[in-house]
Parts: C-alpha cells; structure tokens; sequence
C-alpha cells in the first residue's frame, strides 16, 4: 500500500500531521480535497465538529523529524521571506478574462478515437522535431504547431479523451511524451479559464517545445534527485530552448516568453529571474503548474510517482508559496482530484480506474473496476456512477477510499481501452 496509515483520535491532531482518511465521508465534510495538512489549529476544531477520529499519513507527515517522502516544500529559518517578498506573494493573481465558455460537444468514447489519433501524431511529430535537432538540422515548427491545434480543438470538444490518453501512455518515459502531457494539463486548465483559443494554442506550444532544451541536457541530469550543483545545470534548459527556437525564427513571441518564464514561482525560487507573484506572466503561470503537476505523477526515473490526490494535497499546501492560491484552486477544479484514468481503490477494495468526473461531484467518479473485492480480475468491467450513492454488497455506501500509483497493478491498457470504448462493448453502437 503507497500510504503508511495511523488512526489518530481528532483531539491527538497536531500541526504538521498529514489527514489522509476520516470516519465519515469526505463528501460530508467542507474540506475541499481527500487529503491535506494540518496547518493552524482552527483545522483541528473544524475536523472535531465531524469526525471522532481520523488517519493520518505517517510518511508524509511533517512533524516530529519525520521528513516528507515526496514533497519538496520549502523550509523556514534559513529562507525565511523578506516582508516586501511576502507582500508581492500575497497578492491575489490577476488572470485574463474569461473570453470562451466551453461546452463538452461530443462523448468521450467518439472522442478519443480522435484523441489517440491526435496523440499518436504529435507523438510522431515531436521525436521527428527532436531527431532533426540532434542532427543540426532546424525542425519544421509548421507542422508543430498544427499538431497542437489539434490537441486543443480535442481539448475543447472533450477534455476527458486526450487525459485518458495522458494515463495509458505514462508507460513510455521518453521525454517529449511527458511534454505532452504536461500540454494536455495546460490546455485542460486554459480551457477552464476560457481562455481564447490563440492563448490555449500558444500554452500548448510552450509546453511541448520546452523539452527541446531538455534534451540538450547530459542523460544523468535526467535521473534520479539532484545535486546542488547539477540543480544549477540543469536550468540550462530554458536558454537551450531559447537558443534553438531563434535558430528556427518562425516561434511568435508569446510562446517563446511563456518558455521564459515559466519555472518561475511565486515565492521567488523560481528560474532564471526569481520573479515573485504576478510579476510573472499569467500563461507562464499556467505553464509553469501544468509543468510541476506532471513532474509529480510522472517524475523523471529514480523518482517515485505521486497519486493524483498526493499531487493535489502536495499543491494545495503549497498555495500562497509556489503558486498563488487562487491559480491552485483554479488548477484543482479544472482536472479534479481522480483524474480521468486515474486508479482508485473503493471502500469495499475493489478497485477501477476513473472513466469521469462531474463537475458538481468531484470525489464521486463514474468509474470502470478491473479488480474485485478479493483482489481478482474482472473479466468484464463493470461501471459503477459513485455520485448515484451506491452500496456494497452488505449495504454500506460505497465511495473512494483512496487514489493509487499507476504502478499499483499490471492492466494491458490497450485491452481496457478497447473494452470500454469499443463498440461491441456493453452494446453501444458506434
């Protein structure tokens, strides 16, 4: 099991504890994610009017010398922040105005027969962009950018599709793939801002052209956690990106400043200028969250993945520091805390994986199991809508218990693919 759990009674909590259950249902209580921080003792008092007891995170608990397993947060003392650096943090983030309200047009089953058309394709593109630059040769930006037209426009029809293909297709660790992903996180989260379809195509772009300036990178600096000073080597990456891009002089400039800045962070930790808060700019904000919640649910190798609800509690104890609060609530309400595709394991433990989220019942998911409650394979999965309240088989309500790592079992993803979308499947027709 990827989380260390310790029943604690609510009266025992202490700041620093990470709350990773409860005795009643998350959906009862007002805390807006499965799992989070103690961080001031009102918290305490507020869990004390609903649970009697809870469980907490022993891994990822800060407290007691106990170091956190996966998230780097930043320390006290010795980075301790200035008043005026606290001021600019503070600042509630100016974002562009919604310009768009996007519709979901088409189902997710018609839709990702598109998607992974479209996901194959600049796939393809990409290692092709990536393979002329190793060879000196400049990349053919058009077609490029006319692979990420239509990442968006799937995006906009149904961003569910191109995130289920984000989930199956973690398994290839080749670098531009994460580029991709982290695109795909952009994009879901620009759609979500109604950005127009200009800047959506422009976060896009930044994300995918980012791993040109990686992969100028020596092969250690892409493994494992770095030292001190391979940390500093590694920022290269950005002026790489840079470099390359004026040698092919057909990128606009919006896409080339998002590159610019978007490792930037709201606390001034960022690269290469330390910008604070709104100093940076709105779509490298974007960038720049859509980037750091890829590299936590697919790190580099030598890295352990995070879940999807670990990536979110780790972002939302982070709001105000990294990112500014409103961007990281935004960020969460567009892709959810079970991700399509994600796996969960139920309260009767079985488990399944996430077919779809609604929008006003986030931590209820439709989803598909692939195991039952004794661990065995289903040959035929069966759907289960959380947000009808369904029970168990002794009649209690049956709900999420926890998110797992896509590592937690072997499923040929390409068999439940067609199992679930296909058209001979629970007799849909095409």
């Amino acid at each position: 099991m990827h989380l260390k759990t310790q029943q604690i009674t609510v009266s025992n909590l202490e700041v620093g504890m990470y709350v990773s259950r409860l005795d009643v249902p998350w959906v009862k209580t007002p805390f807006p994610i499965q799992g989070f921080y103690i961080t001031k003792q009102d918290e305490i008092n507020l869990l004390s009017q609903y649970c009697n007891h809870v469980y907490i995170d022993t891994i990822l608990s800060k407290m007691d010398g106990s170091a956190i397993k996966h998230a780097k947060l930043p320390t006290s003392g010795k980075n301790k922040v200035d008043p005026k650096t606290q001021k600019l943090m503070n600042e509630k983030a100016r974002m562009k105005a919604r310009v768009e309200h996007y519709q979901v047009t088409t189902s997710i089953k018609k839709e990702l027969k598109t998607a992974e058309k479209i996901f194959n394709n600049v796939t393809s593109t990409i290692s092709n962009a990536m393979s002329q630059i190793e060879n000196g040769e400049p990349i053919q930006i058009n077609h490029v950018e006319k692979s990420i037209r239509k990442m968006v426009d799937s995006v906009i029809r149904n961003p569910d599709a191109l995130i289920w293909m984000c989930r199956i297709r973690q398994e290839n660790t080749y670098l531009f793939e994460s580029a991709i992903r982290a695109s795909v996180w952009g994009l879901v989260f620009a759609r979500h801002l109604g950005l127009s379809r200009k800047d959506l195509n422009d976060v896009g772009a930044a994300l995918i052209l980012s791993a040109i300036g990686k992969s100028k990178l020596p092969r250690e600096l892409h493994i494992g956690e770095l030292e001190e000073n391979e940390q500093e080597a590694y920022k290269a990456h950005i002026e790489k990106t840079l470099e390359e891009l004026e040698f092919m002089g057909a990128v606009n400039g919006q896409i080339k400043f998002i590159i610019s800045n978007f490792c930037e962070r709201n606390n001034g930790s960022g690269y290469p200028r330390g910008l604070i808060g709104n100093r940076i700019p709105f779509l490298a904000r974007i960038a720049g969250l859509a980037d750091y919640y890829e590299q936590m649910i697919n790190p580099r190798p030598g890295i352990e993945a995070l879940t999807p609800v670990e990536a979110v509690a780790d972002l939302y104890h982070n709001r105000g520091v990294l990112f500014q609060r409103e961007m990281i609530e935004t960020f969460i309400q567009a892709i959810g805390i079970y991700p399509t595709g994600s796996l969960v394991e139920l309260s009767d433990h079985s488990i399944g994986i996430v077919l779809e989220q609604k929008e006003k019942a986030r931590l209820r998911p439709k989803v598909a199991l692939v195991k039952n409650t004794y661990g065995i394979d289903l040959e035929q999965s069966k759907i289960i809508d959380l947000s009808d309240s369904p029970a168990d088989e002794h009649g209690a309500p049956l709900e999420v218990l926890q998110s797992l790592p896509s590592t937690a079992i072997e499923l040929d993803t390409d068999l439940l693919t067609d199992k679930l979308f296909g058209f001979k499947w629970f007799g849909m027709a095409s």
